[in-house]
């Protein structure tokens, strides 16, 4: 079952594509995690990451088998406890948006809660090591305000991604060349965030994303409700 599917199916549940700071103000309790660091981020040397795109697509068609099986293996090695009820979740979904390079664009994620009535949302993202969820934002939709969230990693790190910034060789280099083919990158100001930091959407409406350090990660997301109608891509070929 997709991740729009899902949302029609859990009521009172949840969904969502969340992700990273939308301004340059400091929001972590760490300033010195404020600013770009070196980066030294290959995909598929990740602690998590033994596998390239032949491994998750079969005659092009997306593997959703394989994709979780990645990611178990990204649990155990981080020393993320896996009780038998996640394995069985209905609500955890993959998802490659259809763009077909899942070893370097994609995501997966269980659903807690997503109250339209009382607007809030509760969502944990998981993305294997170097993997970058699509740059996105989230307008008004549904009779109510745009998507209002914010994160705080339990495992692994993430580069929080925020519009603005440098197109530097440096910054250039860790990001996917599918997406810098397809001119679906705009944020280029970043924030580099570990174990139990935590940082706030900025700004309404704007476009980020974020992308896991080198052992993969685990993000616990709070915000208001999420409408998928409002969740839009830059990628104009990225879909829920």
């Amino acid at each position: 079952m997709n991740r729009r599917d899902l949302l029609k199916a859990f009521v009172g549940g949840a969904a969502s594509v969340g992700f990273v700071n939308l301004t340059g103000t400091t929001l972590l309790a760490d300033d010195a995690k404020n600013t770009n660091e070196p980066i030294n981020i290959n995909a598929n040397e990740g602690k998590g990451m033994k596998y390239d795109n032949d491994f998750f697509y079969k005659d092009g068609v997306f593997q959703q088998d394989k994709a979780f099986q990645a990611y178990y293996e990204m649990f155990e090695e981080m020393n993320y406890s896996i009780a038998d009820s996640l394995r069985s979740n209905p609500n955890f979904w993959v998802a490659d948006f259809g763009l077909g390079d899942f070893a370097h664009v994609g995501m997966g994620g269980i659903f807690f809660f997503n109250d339209k009535e009382f607007r809030y949302f509760g969502h944990d993202i998981y993305l294997l090591p170097g993997q970058m969820i699509p740059e996105h934002r989230h307008e008004a939709a549904e009779g109510l305000p745009a998507k209002h969230e914010a994160w705080q990693v339990r495992h692994g790190s993430i580069y929080n991604f925020s519009f603005g910034g440098e197109k530097t060789p440096q910054v250039l280099a860790m990001l996917p060349k599918s997406q810098l083919d397809a001119n679906a990158i705009s944020c280029y100001n970043y924030k580099y965030m570990t174990v139990g930091d935590q940082d706030r959407l900025g700004e309404l409406c704007a476009p980020h994303f974020m992308m896991a350090g080198s052992e993969g990660a685990v993000v616990t997301e709070y915000a208001c409700y999420h409408s998928m109608d409002g969740l839009k891509f830059t990628n104009p070929k990225a879909h829920p």
